[in-house]
């Protein structure tokens, strides 16, 4: 059922006014329609905050095949000598709705502070139900955050909360420039830096009910990159 389809391709994405770039690799996986039933019907998934992070919904841990899969699948992406050690992949659902946020929940996050950690998205639903979109903070010269910019962040967490902002951000405001967007196309995987901010793009078609066929569906993968 979790095995990478050989006429995958990729293609690259480099977000405006710096080096970083986002991997879209498209056809990513075959069999993509039993990897839907799978999370449709056969993955449990948790109440929202069960998996210790602030991701607005639901999830469940991918079995051990899907972590060959991918794993196989950074082996065909990236040159030989980089390696990865995947730490987690979630299988995601957004359960959450926009006026049931949390403040922090409402403005864009980063998975780590630390250069050779990535993160990637697997979209098993299309465009119509929300890509993923990258922000900077402006009072940051760089889109990337670090652990020497601790005071940086806490000035950004104060800003946002003085914004009183709510729902799901979708465009820049006074805190946050949007700097780039990537389509979610069904079967799509885009790879990027852990230490960007970023927030799924979540539309006015997406449905909050994680057994609804228009839940915003996606397998979220962490991993580091070991050279």
């Amino acid at each position: 059922m979790f095995s990478i389809n050989k006429n995958f391709t990729v293609s690259e994405s480099y977000i405006s006014g710096s080096e970083h770039k986002i991997i879209i690799i498209d056809n990513a996986f075959n069999d993509l329609e039993k990897i839907i039933n799978y999370a449709n019907n056969t993955a449990y998934f948790q109440h929202p905050g069960k998996d210790g992070t602030l991701y607005p919904g639901s999830r469940d841990e991918m079995p051990a095949p899907y972590y060959e899969a991918f794993t196989t699948l950074l082996g065909c992406v990236f040159p030989s000598s980089i390696k990865h050690q995947i730490a987690r992949c979630w299988l995601s659902k957004i359960t959450v709705k926009p006026d049931q946020l949390s403040p922090m929940q409402t403005m864009p996050h980063y998975d780590s502070l630390l250069n050779e950690d990535m993160a990637a998205v697997h979209y098993l639903s299309g465009n119509e139900l929300g890509g993923t979109n990258f922000y900077r903070y402006r009072e940051c010269e760089n889109i990337t955050l670090s652990q020497s910019d601790e005071p940086l962040i806490i000035n950004m967490l104060k800003q946002h909360q003085a914004s009183k902002a709510t729902g799901y951000i979708e465009q820049s405001n006074e805190v946050f420039e949007k700097v780039h967007s990537v389509e979610a196309k069904p079967n799509r995987i885009i790879i990027y830096s852990g230490n960007i901010l970023h927030s799924p793009s979540v539309t006015k078609y997406v449905d909050f009910d994680k057994k609804s066929p228009n839940s915003r569906t996606s397998i979220n993968s962490f991993f580091k990159r070991l050279n």
